[in-house]
């Protein structure tokens, strides 16, 4: 029977372990909780770090458009003024727009422009990407919805494109709308059109004299990755648009630079959400200063694919609950602490090595296991101590469970103790040939009204009823719990019971026509107290020398009398009068003891054996 429960034990943890991580997998997969993912990713893997001095920004802000007017109304002449203003001598190594120039807008303007671009080779200005949905067929035959079709690549001007280079910059945005990855490239036409911040990043690689194609970036299927920002909105080197196109700036400051010019004020809605700055917003032209420079220093990463994410999860969180299934509670909570450390310091170095790990889930997944491994065993450790109480409520004074409750001390659980103690036995006198005469239903009854009479007299002195044995009843004092004057509160109970079976006999005399005698015997000394049996079935109890003494006293007692052993007497004799019955050899022992017989009309000195303790 033990071990079949033990294997139904085993595979209900199997079970939970694999559920268990089956959800954590689902969850991981699902991502339910992705922009909370995000945000823990964010908190762990973006910090500011120094910018590179090589990108310098040219911003058309407020001052700009004070000086030169709303930009709607600007000429490309403004753009052509700004990169002649640059020194041929002191060249940038890129000079870049983020600024659409789309179709055609006035033709002095737009040659001026073109003219001035043609002077570099080193021009990226901005094209995008327009999308459409499109029914799309698939290698299985069927046709699957495509939102992200690439229906056009809007580029510059034909003189200005045919002079320059260029970059789309679309943003891609997460779900929470912050802007952490990017496209890398897209083909139209024929043609492979690269994002901007990439491409002002190939242009710098080729005009340093590197190799002939720069680093890419590694991508995921969709060939999006994503990039590591460097600092919040302004620490980069920022110059207003006007001041450079004007010749007030020394162009020598750009010299061998990447130069990024666009829009540096709110009024040009070109601003979005980065992970670096969740208080405030950056403007577009330095999201593209980050992107440049997380490229320049190889700062890019790739997310997990999804299933890999989901395995993860799944294997940590079903490792933890089979860890916490098979081990002590503090093992349990210091390997999930340990746990999580690791998972946390796993995601980190993850990410330095250009992979993007969305921890949450196991890093949840392993809270809330803890979480419910505390919360059960909680629950379940006050059951078990309610139960506890429950039974001691039926053999301990309700004022010492109280107190049991009060201090949860509940080592009284645990095993044998050795523990000085009173132990009292009482039973009645002739009961057997008594109960011949009666039916059973009116032993049950007489029964019933005197353990009733003798229960109530033992937890009125904070005794502990340890059994009822037929008719007769054992109790024991100063244990589970330490109760002081306990050989005075046993000796008092004793003569209670005699008192209480007294007024007992006019019932019983009226109800059945029969009275009751009992008899006492009382001694103390050391026991072994505590829960005595085996693991389904166990009774708190006391054995020992010291119970068969006071058996067996009980046994020589007649109706009415309440006898004491010497050591007993010793401990009780300066409050009660009691009188030597001489030396009695008693059963199962070689040595006589002397009996002392409490005598019931002399009370406790100072008239004090009602109940009442006199040594509170």
């Amino acid at each position: 029977m033990k071990d079949e429960n033990q294997s139904i034990q085993g595979a209900r943890l199997v079970l939970l372990t694999v559920l268990a991580g089956f959800l954590a997998g689902v969850l991981a997969y699902a991502a339910p909780l992705d922009s909370a993912e995000l945000w823990l990713c964010d908190s762990l893997y973006v910090h500011e770090k120094p910018v590179d001095n090589r990108i310098k920004i040219i911003g058309i802000d407020e001052a700009s458009l004070q000086e030169l007017g709303p930009f709607s109304g600007w000429s490309r002449q403004q753009a052509a003024d700004l990169i002649n203003a640059f020194d041929t001598d002191y060249a940038p190594a890129v000079i870049a727009f983020d600024i659409n120039y789309f179709g055609e807008h006035d033709e002095e303007g737009d040659r001026a422009l073109a003219e001035a671009a043609a002077k570099y080779d080193n021009v990226v200005m901005a094209s995008y990407i327009s999308y459409e949905a499109r029914l799309e067929p698939q290698p299985d035959g069927s046709l699957q919805m495509n939102t992200m079709h690439v229906a056009q690549v809007e580029k510059p001007y034909e003189a200005l494109d045919a002079v320059s280079y260029n970059g789309f910059t679309n943003t891609v945005q997460d779900t929470d709308n912050y802007v952490r990855r990017a496209l890398l490239s897209v083909d139209w036409n024929g043609e492979t059109t690269h994002n901007f911040a990439y491409e002002v990043y190939n242009r710098y690689i080729q005009s340093a004299g590197a190799v002939s194609q720069s680093d890419v970036p590694a991508t995921d299927d969709r060939g999006i990755y994503g990039f590591d920002y460097t600092a919040p909105p302004g620490m980069y080197e920022v110059y207003s648009y006007a001041d450079v196109a004007a010749g007030r700036c020394d162009a020598r400051v750009f010299q061998d630079c990447i130069v990024l010019v666009g829009a540096y004020c709110s009024g040009m809605m070109d601003q979005y959400m980065v992970p670096i700055a969740r208080s405030t917003v950056m403007n577009g032209v330095e999201g593209q200063a980050n992107h440049v420079n997380a490229l320049l220093e190889g700062r890019t990463f790739r997310g997990l694919p999804g299933w890999c994410g989901a395995l993860s999860a799944a294997v940590i969180v079903g490792g933890y609950v089979w860890l916490v299934s098979h081990s002590r509670f503090q093992i349990g909570m210091a390997g999930g602490l340990i746990l999580e450390g690791i998972l946390l310091g796993a995601a980190k170095y993850l990410y330095t090595q250009g992979l993007y790990w969305k921890c949450l889930t196991p890093v949840l997944g392993v809270a809330a296991v803890a979480l419910v491994r505390v919360v059960t065993g909680y629950l379940m450790e006050r059951v078990r101590k309610k139960k506890i109480l429950d039974v001691f409520r039926t053999y301990m004074a309700p004022q010492v469970v109280d107190e049991l409750s009060r201090t949860r001390n509940f080592q009284v659980e645990l095993g044998g103790r050795n523990q000085e103690i009173a132990v009292l036995f009482v039973d009645i006198r002739g009961f057997t040939s008594l109960s011949e005469s009666l039916t059973p239903g009116e032993v049950v009854e007489i029964l019933n009204r005197y353990l009733e009479q003798v229960t109530e007299a033992i937890f009125r002195q904070e005794g502990t009823l340890d059994k009822f044995i037929g008719d007769a009843v054992m109790a024991v004092y100063n244990a589970p719990l330490d109760v002081k004057d306990y050989p005075l509160k046993a000796v008092r109970t004793g003569l209670d019971i005699v008192r209480a079976v007294e007024s007992l006999n006019d019932g019983l005399k009226r109800d059945f026509g029969v009275e009751i005698a009992c008899g006492v015997g009382i001694h103390c000394g050391r026991a072994i107290v505590g829960n005595i049996g085996c693991d389904f079935r166990m009774d708190y109890t006391a054995i020992g020398d010291t119970v068969n003494t006071a058996e067996r006293l009980e046994s020589i007692a007649k109706g009415g009398q309440v006898l004491l052993s010497e050591e007993m007497y010793e401990q009780v004799k300066q409050h009660f009068h009691a009188e030597f019955l001489g030396e009695h050899t008693l059963k199962g022992k070689q040595e006589k003891i002397k009996v002392f017989l409490v005598e019931e009309s002399g009370s406790e000195f100072g008239g004090k054996n009602n109940g009442t303790d006199s040594g509170r």
